[in-house]
């Protein structure tokens, strides 16, 4: 797959200017912002003062508190939920945004801002399986595999949210396996038990290693986002096989790798 659109997105910059990239991920988007004529110290100032504007203009415990009244009244859109992590980074920037607590029961202060948290409770799991004239065989992270293998992709969600499913290969291609060509969004989860894709997927001739991604959270999340998270990674091999997906923190990630080999003839 080829990327879509070669400038640095918008998201990437934000968690630059918000501190949230390690050193060499740092200066990897300092580097294609150069490559593009961008100032990377310029924009991150631009967000800053962004960031105080909209602070100014919309004080975070009123924002939380009109927040919780639109989401008892209805089910947010996909754009909107989209847009809020944005609103409330700029406020973290600044050192507004209260965090949640980690402790059951903890008690809170009156007019404490609280956010909902939006990690998956529980355990999910990325499978994958190999078909063959004996049955199928359940693949380990790390395992190896062939040109021409036949795999199954499927998944276990503890409970229902959204999620989509991805591969990087040795070659830097992404392939997106579920949800179906031209979502905006992902897919639905299923927290019944074990799910299998509707359909297998053989493994091309891309050298080295295979790598599945299974990406979750409870709420919809924008599918252009985690497929310029893939992208980036695939274009850097050394990172491919291992690293994390650059994603928002309440999208979760699952990944298994396969190691490639030609297959051998009789």
């Amino acid at each position: 797959m080829t990327n879509r659109d070669n400038t640095t997105p918008d998201w990437l910059v934000e968690r630059l200017a918000l501190g949230e990239l390690d050193d060499a991920a740092a200066a990897d988007v300092r580097r294609r912002l150069a490559a593009e004529g961008r100032d990377a110290d310029a924009e991150v100032a631009a967000l800053a003062a962004s960031s105080r504007e909209i602070l100014e203009a919309h004080p975070p415990a009123r924002v939380a508190a009109a927040l919780r009244v639109r989401a008892s009244e209805t089910r947010p859109t996909r754009t909107w939920l989209f847009a809020l992590p944005l609103v409330l980074a700029g406020a973290a920037a600044l050192g507004l945004v209260a965090r949640p607590s980690t402790r059951a029961g903890a008690p809170r202060a009156e007019g404490d801002v609280v956010f909902e948290n939006t990690e998956i409770k529980g355990t999910s799991e990325l499978r994958v399986y190999r078909h063959s004239a004996s049955g199928d065989e359940r693949l380990a992270d790390g395992a190896r595999a062939a040109t021409g293998d036949l795999l199954q992709l499927a998944y276990r969600a503890p409970t229902d949210a959204f999620g989509a499913l991805l591969s990087i290969d040795g070659r830097g291609h992404v392939t997106v396996h579920w949800p179906e060509a031209g979502s905006d969004g992902p897919a639905r989860l299923s927290a019944k038990g074990e799910v299998r894709l509707p359909s297998a997927y053989e493994l091309d001739d891309a050298p080295a290693f295979e790598r599945f991604i299974f990406v979750s959270s409870t709420v919809p999340f924008e599918m252009k986002t985690v497929l310029d998270a893939a992208e980036a990674l695939a274009a850097r091999p050394a990172d491919a096989r291992a690293r994390r997906l650059a994603v928002p923190a309440n999208v979760n990630q699952l990944s298994l790798a396969l190691e490639k080999n030609s297959k051998e003839t009789p």
